[in-house]
């Protein structure tokens, strides 16, 4: 199956009329909002499970280029009620607020739960507190960029620097001493 930037000729998107806007999404649906890294990764991973998906997306030229390779990309805001309503968040089944911008992810995951207090809500943030905050807001699950750094930092840290082989020798036989503390 094609990646997100594109779909089969069989799931091409029709529009509604002279608009160019896509027609509205079939109910069971995920909404992904943001089509960045972390939102084509949604979509790829929405895809390959045969989950129609309609995407909100702010860039013009995104949701232009999207559009003509058959995605059903609405222009806009996903704090934008009318434009949630447009993706279809009464029907969703899921919806993904992967834009890189905490305020607007808050928003967007108070909306979507207002709207379909049943949706499954994934959100990205930034800190460990937004993602609290996320939480308490209505999302499912969090991804919090904070700690994936960190989780990989430590991860790369096992992985590549190596262990010292051997300890200084001592003359001494007995066991070794402590480091001494610094004079304060």
């Amino acid at each position: 199956m094609p990646g997100a930037e594109g779909q089969t000729e069989h799931d091409a998107q029709p529009t509604n009329g002279s608009t160019g806007t896509p027609a509205s999404p079939p109910a069971g649906h995920a909404i992904i909002a943001g089509f960045g890294l972390s939102g084509r990764a949604t979509a790829n991973a929405l895809i390959a499970k045969g989950i129609p998906i309609a995407v909100i997306e702010r860039n013009v030229d995104t949701v232009r280029r999207c559009s003509i390779a058959g995605l059903r990309i609405y222009e806009g805001d996903a704090t934008d009620e009318q434009v949630m309503r447009r993706a279809g968040i009464e029907t969703a089944i899921f919806f993904a607020a992967t834009m890189p911008n905490d305020p607007a992810v808050l928003e967007a995951v108070a909306l979507a739960r207002r709207l379909n207090p049943t949706v499954r809500i994934f959100a990205r943030c930034e800190y460990v507190s937004t993602g609290m905050r996320a939480e308490r807001k209505g999302a499912d699950e969090v991804v919090i960029s904070e700690k994936v750094v960190a989780t990989e930092f430590g991860r790369l840290v096992e992985q590549s620097v190596p262990r010292p082989d051997s300890r200084p020798v001592r003359a001494s036989s007995g066991p070794p001493e402590a480091v001494p503390a610094s004079p304060r």
